[in-house]
C-alpha cells in the first residue's frame, strides 16, 4: 500500500513536471509545421517569378529569413533579375551571409549612370526625362549603402568616389556606407544637417541616419521630431526606432498624437522595435486610431512586446477588402506569438491576392526563426 502511494506521487509530480514544459513552451509560441512551412515556401516561390517587380523584391526579402541551400540558389538566381531593385536586395542579403558574388551587380548598378538626352527636350519629355534620372539616382544610391555588408578593402576607394558623385542619392549612399563600416565623421555630417533649411537635405540626413544606427544620433534625431514637414517627422520616428535606443520612448509616446497619421504609425512601430513596455498603455490607445495602418503598427509593437491584444485589429484588417490593409495584417501576425495568430497566418495563404499571402508566408517564417532564437 505505501508503495502505491509513492508511485501515485512519482505519476503526480513527473505529471506536473510535463506540464509545466508544455507552458513554457507555449509561452515561448507554438510550433509551425513542416506542412506549412512547405506552403508558405511555395508561396514565396511564386513571388519570385511573378510578373510585378515589386512582388519579386518582396519575395527576396523574405528568403532572408530562410537560411538554406535552397535559399541561396533563389538570391544568387536573383542576381540577374530585370529589376535593379531586385538585384540588389539579392546582393545585400548574399552578402550578410559571407557571400559575395553580388559585389559586382552592385558595382555595374552603381556605374550606371544616366545619360543625358542627345537633344534638349520641353514638356512631358523633359518631366519624363528628369523622373527617370531621379529613380536612377535613388537606385545607385541603394547600390553604394549595400556595398557595406561586403568585407573587402578595395571597396573603400570606390565609396569614396562615389561620394563624389554628380547625384546626392549616390553621394548620400555612399556616406552611409562609409559610416556602416566605421567612418565616424560620416555621422558627424548627417546629424549636423538636420538643421538645413533645405527639406530634401534634413529628410536625407535623417534617414541616412537611421539606416546607420549609430546611438550617438539619438539626440538630433528626436530633436528632428519637431520638424516642421510630416516627411521628415515621420522620417525621424522610424529613425529612432531602427537605433532602437529607451531613451527616445517617451518622446516617440508623444507623437503617437501627431496630427500626421504617417507620424503615428511610425511612432507606434519604432516603439515596439525598442520594447517600450511602459508604453503598452500608450499602444493600446493606438489601436482606436482612426487611421487603419497606426492601428496595425500599434498591433505589431504590441505583439513584439509578447502583448496579443492587437490580434483582433489583424483579423478585421485581413477580413476587409483594403489590399494593403490585408497585406500588412498579414505580415503583422509573424510578430504574434499565439497560436490564433499562426492558424490566421496559415488560412491567409490562401488569400486571393499574391502581395498578402506573401505577408503570411513571411510571418510563418518568422515565427520560426523567433522559435529557434529561443
Amino acid at each position: 500500500m505505501v508503495y502505491n502511494v509513492s508511485k501515485r506521487k512519482l505519476f503526480l509530480f513527473f505529471g506536473f513536471l510535463c506540464t509545466g514544459l508544455v507552458l513554457i513552451l507555449m509561452a515561448k509560441g507554438p510550433e509551425v509545421s513542416r506542412k506549412s512551412l512547405i506552403s508558405a515556401w511555395a508561396v514565396i516561390e511564386q513571388g519570385l517569378r511573378y510578373k510585378d517587380s515589386v512582388v519579386r523584391e518582396e519575395a527576396v526579402k523574405a528568403l532572408g529569413l530562410i537560411n538554406s541551400t535552397q535559399s541561396d540558389r533563389e538570391l544568387a538566381a536573383a542576381l540577374n533579375d530585370e529589376s535593379e531593385y531586385v538585384r540588389i536586395w539579392a546582393a545585400k542579403i548574399l552578402a550578410k551571409r559571407g557571400n559575395y558574388s553580388g559585389k559586382m551587380t552592385l558595382l555595374r548598378i552603381l556605374s550606371n549612370t544616366a545619360q543625358p538626352p542627345k537633344t534638349e527636350q520641353t514638356g512631358p519629355l523633359a518631366t519624363l526625362a528628369k523622373m527617370k534620372a531621379l529613380a536612377k539616382g535613388r537606385i545607385r544610391g541603394e547600390a553604394a549603402k549595400a556595398l557595406a555588408y561586403f568585407d573587402d578593402p578595395e571597396l573603400m576607394s570606390i565609396l569614396k568616389e562615389a561620394k563624389k558623385d554628380d547625384d546626392g542619392r549616390v553621394r548620400d549612399g555612399a556616406a552611409v556606407a562609409l559610416a556602416l563600416k566605421g567612418d565616424r565623421s560620416e555621422v558627424i555630417v548627417f546629424s549636423s544637417a538636420i538643421d538645413d533649411p533645405d527639406q530634401g537635405i534634413r529628410l536625407a540626413a535623417v534617414e541616412a541616419l537611421g539606416a546607420v544606427g549609430d546611438p550617438k544620433s539619438v539626440s538630433p534625431l528626436i530633436q528632428a521630431l519637431n520638424d516642421n514637414d510630416e516627411s521628415v517627422r515621420a522620417a525621424a520616428a522610424k529613425a529612432l526606432g531602427q537605433i532602437k535606443s529607451s531613451e527616445a520612448a517617451d518622446a516617440l509616446a508623444e507623437y503617437l498624437r501627431d496630427q500626421s497619421g504617417m507620424v503615428r504609425e511610425n511612432s507606434a512601430w519604432s516603439l515596439g522595435e525598442i520594447g517600450a513596455q511602459e508604453k503598452i498603455p500608450n499602444l493600446k490607445a493606438s489601436l482606436q486610431d482612426p487611421n487603419g495602418m497606426v492601428q496595425l503598427a500599434a498591433a505589431e509593437a504590441l505583439g513584439k512586446m509578447d502583448n496579443d491584444t492587437g490580434l483582433p485589429t489583424v483579423e478585421s484588417a485581413l477580413a476587409s477588402n483594403e489590399m494593403d490593409a490585408r497585406t500588412r495584417g498579414a505580415l503583422v501576425l509573424g510578430h504574434i506569438k499565439t497560436m490564433p495568430s499562426q492558424n490566421l497566418a496559415i488560412k491567409t495563404l490562401e488569400d486571393g491576392n499574391i502581395k498578402t499571402r506573401l505577408g503570411a508566408a513571411v510571418s510563418l517564417f518568422k515565427m520560426v526563426n523567433r522559435k529557434d532564437a529561443e
